[in-house]
C-alpha cells in the first residue's frame, strides 16, 4: 500500500513535467510549499537543520539541502542522504523523491491528517 501512495504522489509531483529536470523543479517546488523550515533532519547519525532547498546546475548533485549542525556554518548536501523524522511531511515527500530516484527509501509514512494531494 505504501508504494501505490507514493507512487501517486509521484504522479501528482511530476505529472506536467517532460524531462528528468522539469520533474526535479516539481519536486523542488513541493518542498518548498509543503516542508515547514527550518526542520530537524539527520545526516550520517548526526542531527543538522534542514534551512532550505535548491537545484544545481550539475545535474549529478540534483536536488541539495542547505542544512547546518548546531552552532555551524550552513553546507549543501545531497537531499537523498538527509534522513527526516517518519511520520512528517518531510519523511514522506523524501520517501517519494528517494523512490523516483530509484533508491530505499528511509522508514516513512503518510503523515496523519496531511491530504496533499487531495484525493
Amino acid at each position: 500500500m505504501p508504494g501505490q501512495v507514493l507512487s501517486q504522489l509521484i504522479e501528482s509531483i511530476t505529472i506536467d513535467a517532460y524531462s528528468a529536470e522539469e520533474q526535479l523543479m516539481g519536486f523542488l517546488t513541493v518542498f518548498g510549499d509543503e516542508i515547514a523550515l527550518p526542520c530537524v533532519a539527520n545526516i550520517l547519525d548526526v542531527d543538522v537543520e534542514v534551512l532550505g532547498f535548491d537545484v544545481k546546475e550539475d545535474e549529478r548533485r540534483g536536488l541539495v539541502a542547505s542544512c547546518r549542525r548546531a552552532g555551524g556554518r550552513p553546507g549543501a548536501v545531497s537531499f537523498a542522504d538527509v534522513r527526516f523524522h517518519s511520520g512528517t511531511v518531510a519523511a514522506w515527500l523524501h520517501a517519494a523523491f528517494r523512490t523516483w530516484l530509484g533508491l530505499e527509501t528511509f522508514p516513512a509514512r503518510r503523515p496523519a491528517g496531511w491530504s496533499w494531494p487531495e484525493p
